[in-house]
Parts: C-alpha cells; structure tokens; sequence
C-alpha cells in the first residue's frame, strides 16, 4: 500500500498538538494529527491562560467560547471576601500556616489583570479539560485530521520529508504516512526528541510530586473565600492547595472538591506506597485539620522539572511545547508557551509549503522561540524557588507577569531591526519596535472598533500613517509580484482605519508617511520612519530577506530598519 501523503504530521494531542492542528488550518495547511490517548485530557491543569495566548485564541474566531466555558478571574486581591460566587475565581497566590489560620495568610503573587492598554482581551480561566475539546473541534471543522488512540512507532527523516509508521491501537492495523515535515508536540519525555539525540539544559529534575484529587468539607473554614493556588509550609507535610474546576460538563467549582500536591522521595517511598489513606493524613497535617473527613478521588505522581531543549529543530523535525522546554508549573507559563510556540511555526510552516517563503524562514522558529523557552523557564523556575523561599536576590530577577506573558520579544533573522539583549525586557516597550508584539490601539473600522493587534490573522500587514497612499500602491505591487499576503491599512481620517485617539503616531513615533511592517503573529517586523524613494523596491527588498526568498539580482542586501 502507498505511504498517505500529508504536508504536516502532528504527533501529540494536547494543548500544543491541537494547537498546531488548528493553527496550520487556520492557514490552509492539510495536517494529520496523532495522539496515543483514547481522548482528550479529563484532568483539570493548565487553567490560566495568558492575554496573549488568548489573542490568538482571538484570531481563530475562539475567544468568546474560551470565555463561555470556564469562570471568570477577579483581581486577586479580591480574594479575602467571603461567600464569592462560584463562578468566579480571584487570580492570586497565597501563603498561609494552615487552613485554620486562612485570614492571615499574606499574598504571595497576584498577577495583574489590568492589562487593557496592552490587549484587546484579558486572561481567562479554562482547564486544560475544557479548552482542548475546543481546539480539537475547530481544527477538525477547518479540515485537519485528528486521530486519537493511535501512535507513531517509528520515524525516519530525509532531505525531503518525514516517513513514519502509525498504528491504530484498536485495530492494530499499521500504516505508513509520508510528511514533508513533522511536529513533535510529544510531551516532557518526548520520544521524538530522544530518537533525534536533541539534548537538555537546565536545572533537571526538581522533585517527584503527587498530585491528589481529593473531597473535604471545607466551607466552614474557607468561608467561601477563592484563590489559585495556597501553599502550605507545614514542617510535617508541606504542599500546595488550589481549586480545581469541575469536570467540563459542569459549569461551576464544587465547593468540596480539591487539589493537594507534595513531594516526595522515591528512594523513601515508591509512588504506589501512597495509598488513599496515606494521601488523606498528609492533607489532614497539612491543613491543620486533624480530624478532616478526606475522601481520595484520584492519586497521580508526576515529575518536577526545569530543562530546555538545545535546539527546536532537526532538519524536517520541529520541537515544539514540553518537548521543547518543561519547567515547574509556577507562573501558569507551561501551556501557554506550547500554543505559542504553535503559533509561531505554523504561519512558517505555511508560507514555506505555499512558496511565498524559502526553507531558511524555519529556522528562525528555534532563534525566537528557543531564547523566549528558556527566558520563560526561568521565570518559572524563580517564582517556584521565591514563594518557597523569599530573597532579594530573586524579587531582582523576577519579571512582572504581563512581561512574561506579552513583553516578550524576538531577535531573527525574520526580523529587520537590531538585537535585543535579553528576551524578556524589565518593561513594556510596545512602540512599534521591531521584535516585539505590535502594541494594541483601537482603531475605527466604518461603524466598528478594531484592534491593531487583530489586522494581520492570517497575512503580513503593512500599517502606514495617514500620508500613506504611495505605501498602498507599493504593498499591492509587491503582493501581485511575489504572492505574498500582504494587506496595507492606511490610519488617518481618509484612510481604511481611523484613529479617534489620536494614538498611532504618538505611540510608534512614526512620521505621516511612517509604517510598520507587521507578521502574520502579530510582531512587527521592519518599521519606515516614513516614505523611502523607492517605496516598492524597499518593501520587496525586506519581505525577501524576512521571509528568506532567493535573492534578487538587486538591491543585494534589504535596507536597515529604521528603528
């Protein structure tokens, strides 16, 4: 039988995996995904998701499903009121001594949810659980394939491709596919990762932890109060509490049900040693609640870690998620990082498979993408070791959470602008600077509001001051010439976008005839103080050298940026 021919093989089915499913679609891209797992995640992790993960959720037409399917998050420092409603949550981390002494708990890190001059959306909260059915249902509705409890045994790359063989694990039956490119979405231990010798760097193994699910009456004592996550220093048994979301069919908390986590040692006790009744004691000394009633739902042992992969991708290969870097869960960074990472190498992946780009465009996935990995690693890593142990050396290194999760920026060769020294920056610089997220402006669209962060969904944008007639005839030459997708937008009163506030010049410090050049990820990538002489030829000029397409016999080299 023939091999089955696909542009894109997917192996690994969550947040990432899905992530990439519907992002390829989003773009056109035929991908075949597959996951060893009867279904999606029944287990309720990864609930926060970040601003900038829900822009893109945004631009997949998502955002108003996410928000329909989980609570809403308060600003933490509401979480002191008693009685909340259950459908909502404060965003905030505490610490307290126990459970008894809850009104004297001090915060630990509240991350702000005042981010409407930076976004156009917010964060929300939607277990890992309930957002994977939604991007496996839109990926599948904009054409992708998606096929669980089926598993890739083995794996060979050329120069050409990826041939692989996939085994249904119901039929057994074993197949063989043939894909111009594979994305390992594979998990922490990632097979694909080792089979390649890719290499880790990092802090290693932290700890075997044990995660339980668990129900106690606890109203009486917590009053109705709501919190993310509640260490607890108990020198007998310390650990971490937080409120899980009920199964997805539900909408609501269960006010009795919980999630406690703790090290342990292997070498001390195996993971199976850890019965329900062992698990119930520890909750019981943790809390400060002796005589606790605790019923075990569910024990599970995982392994703390903090590694990042020393490269993202191996000829027709690409890392991406926990393959890519895995680090503690503090900062809720993990998940997020994995539906970026996606995002980022799906427009890549497109462009190079349409031939609006050359192959050389993929490997600026792994020089943004890589720095920001372990940037964000070690954010994690910073906040897991801070609460558990405060010092002035750390709060130095730690960088504000919207930082982490928006100010990011990128340095490649996909960008026409100067390096930058570090990924994450100590504040927001959302000017219009190349290598970062074009900074969020409502602009007016005829008797609507747009966003500058929602124009490029699926295209290049070219965002030109109100004196931008001559960038409207150069991006329309360069689009019919290359077939590039490229969009210019005109802001001014006679423009296709209107700028009521007066923002967009005052914030890029563009000229009239200024423009930003912005990637179908949102990133700026070149920016023109204002009109060169030779609007198209540099336009063309810079799109070949960001998307990597053969050089032209002239202009040899694309100009600097202009900022």
């Amino acid at each position: 039988m023939p091999a089955e021919e696909v542009p894109v093989l997917i192996v690994g089915g969550g947040l990432t995996g899905l992530s990439a499913a519907l992002f390829l679609s989003q773009h056109g891209v035929d991908c075949r995904l597959v996951e060893k797992h009867r279904g999606t995640t029944v287990l309720t992790r990864a609930s926060g998701i970040s601003s900038r993960t829900m822009e893109l959720l945004r631009d997949a037409g998502l955002e108003q499903t996410v928000v329909e399917r989980g609570p809403k998050l308060i600003e933490g420092a509401r979480w002191r009121e008693l009685g909340q409603p259950a459908n909502q949550i404060p965003w905030v981390v505490i610490r307290a001594n126990g459970l008894h002494d809850l009104e004297n708990a001090v915060t630990v890190e509240e991350p702000s949810l005042d981010v409407g001059h930076l976004s156009p959306t917010r964060p929300y909260w939607c277990g890992q659980d309930r957002l994977e059915p939604i991007l496996r249902d839109e990926a599948v509705r904009r054409g992708a394939r998606i096929d669980f409890n089926t598993r890739m045994d083995a794996f060979t790359a050329d120069t050409d491709g990826v041939t692989a063989t996939i085994v249904d694990r119901t039929t057994g039956e074993e197949t063989t596919v043939r894909a111009r490119y594979l994305i390992a979405a594979d998990g922490v231990r990632s097979p694909v990762r080792e089979e390649l010798g890719i290499t880790r760097t990092g802090h290693g193994t932290i700890g075997n932890a044990m995660s339980v699910l668990f129900k106690a009456d606890l109203k009486e004592t917590v009053k109705g109060r709501r919190f993310v996550i509640c260490y607890l220093p108990n020198p007998a048994e310390p650990g971490v509490l937080q409120m899980p979301e009920v199964p997805a069919v539900l909408q609501l908390f269960d006010e009795e049900r919980w999630i406690f986590g703790f090290f342990y040692d292997p070498r001390e006790a195996a993971a199976e040693e850890f019965t329900d009744e062992r698990c119930a004691q520890i909750i019981r000394t943790a809390t400060g609640m002796p005589d606790l009633a605790v019923e075990v739902q569910m024990a599970r042992p995982w392994e703390m870690s903090h590694n990042s992969a020393r490269s993202y991708r191996h000829g027709r290969v690409f890392l991406a998620g926990d393959a890519a870097h895995v680090h503690p869960p503090a900062g809720a960074f993990g998940a997020n990082g994995g539906i970026q990472d996606a995002h980022n190498l799906s427009w890549k992946l497109a462009a190079v498979l349409n031939g609006t780009a050359g192959d050389a465009l993929l490997d600026t996935y792994e020089q943004e993408r890589l720095p920001i990995g372990a940037a964000v690693a070690e954010q994690a890593w910073i906040r897991h070791t801070w609460r558990l142990n405060d010092s002035e050396e750390l709060r130095r290194a730690l960088r504000e959470s919207t930082l982490v999760a928006t100010g990011y920026r990128y340095t490649s060769d996909a960008i026409a602008g100067p390096a930058h020294p570090e990924p994450i920056p100590t504040e927001h610089d959302l000017t219009g600077t190349p290598g970062h997220r074009v900074p969020h402006l409502w602009l007016g669209r005829g008797s609507d509001r747009v966003s500058t962060v929602d124009l490029s969904t699926d295209q290049f944008v070219l965002l030109t001051g109100p004196a931008g007639a001559e960038w409207q005839t150069a991006a329309d030459k360069v689009a019919q010439e290359t077939g590039i997708p490229l969009q210019c937008c005109t802001v001014g009163p006679e423009g296709q976008l209107t700028d009521p506030d007066g923002a967009f010049l005052s914030t890029t410090g563009l000229t009239d005839s200024g423009a930003l050049l912005i990637r179908p990820d949102d990133f700026v990538a070149w920016r023109a103080e204002s009109l060169p002489e030779d609007a198209p030829g540099t336009l063309r000029t810079v799109l070949d050298r960001i998307l990597a397409r053969p050089t032209r016999t002239a202009p040899a080299t694309a100009p600097a940026t202009e900022g």
